[in-house]
């Protein structure tokens, strides 16, 4: 009987081999790179056929193509298996389609519009798995970042954190307020989109009338809510704030109102209460344009 069948690596070698493992490259190309590692490590070709239901013949030419070309005997060689129905610039199309256009894709909406656009067909199974290379399904959202102004929601950022810290401690009440609603509109749905990012979709006009609702929350003491069929109007914010207000002189405490720059809380009928309400101790702390998410 012949002597059996071993490679030998170096640590460099194996640790190569290892990081093919998650590389963006071929199966077949993980699964020979794991026959050569495990190999070396004392595996003989007939457990290995057995590991990965392979013939042994299989086993043994990829080890000695790995014996007479190191890394690259893993790879097929040119002119073997089916040639791709796309390059790497239909991918580059369908990434720019993702980044820069103003709307949410699906698998389907993708090969459609591969399809029509590069004269590419894949199916939608198929281009999935080429997706999930470089992107990931998941939920887009909104955004207003394009309207910030850098400088002045960093200052905000600091007031607020110190009215934090004053709450806290208990110096201040520090209530936030906010108003949503629900109609006929259809909120940012799951796209395909690159990992670790999210994709942003400038706010659209909303569409019929909608239940709203207007709310105070002092987080882990209070929720106070009003809800009114239709918008939120200088009516029900006033009435809100009055009552607030009035609880806030019979505490006797200062009461911080964190709130957005919408035009019922700055419309002139509001205005000129101000002063009342600051008497009685109730303030109110506006948040930058464009900058709800501090409220979070």
């Amino acid at each position: 009987m012949g002597a059996r069948l071993r490679v030998f690596l170096t640590s460099e070698q194996d640790r190569s081999l290892q990081k093919l493992r998650t590389a963006d490259v071929p199966q077949k190309v993980k699964d020979r790179a794991e026959v050569i590692r495990l190999n070396a490590h004392g595996w003989y070709v007939e457990k290995i056929a057995a590991h990965f239901n392979w013939a042994r013949q299989t086993v043994r030419e990829v080890l000695h193509k790995w014996q007479k070309f190191g890394l690259q005997g893993l790879w097929e060689s040119q002119g073997r298996g089916l040639k791709p129905k796309w390059t790497e610039g239909d991918m580059k199309f369908l990434e720019e389609c993702l980044t820069k256009e103003p709307q949410t894709y699906n698998s389907h909406q993708l090969a459609e519009k591969l399809e029509s656009d590069r004269a590419i067909k894949l199916s939608p199974d198929r281009l999935s798995r080429i997706l999930k290379k470089g992107v990931i399904w998941k939920r887009a959202r909104k955004s207003h970042k394009q309207k910030q102004d850098p400088r002045v929601k960093e200052i905000k950022q600091a007031d607020l954190d110190l009215l934090q810290l004053a709450a806290a401690t208990g110096e201040i009440d520090l209530k936030y307020l906010d108003e949503s609603g629900f109609c006929m509109w259809s909120e940012p749905s799951y796209t395909y989109y690159f990992k670790g990012e999210q994709k942003r979709l400038e706010q659209t006009k909303r569409r019929g009338r909608r239940l709203s609702i207007i709310g105070f929350l002092q987080p882990l003491i209070s929720f106070v809510y009003g809800l009114v069929i239709g918008g939120v109007d200088r009516k029900c914010y006033i009435r809100m704030m009055e009552r607030e207000a009035q609880e806030t002189a019979k505490t006797g405490r200062m009461r911080i109102i964190v709130q957005d720059n919408g035009p019922i809380h700055r419309c002139r009928e509001v205005q000129q209460l101000w002063s009342k309400w600051e008497s009685q101790g109730l303030y109110i702390f506006f948040l930058p344009r464009a900058c709800h998410q501090l409220k979070n």
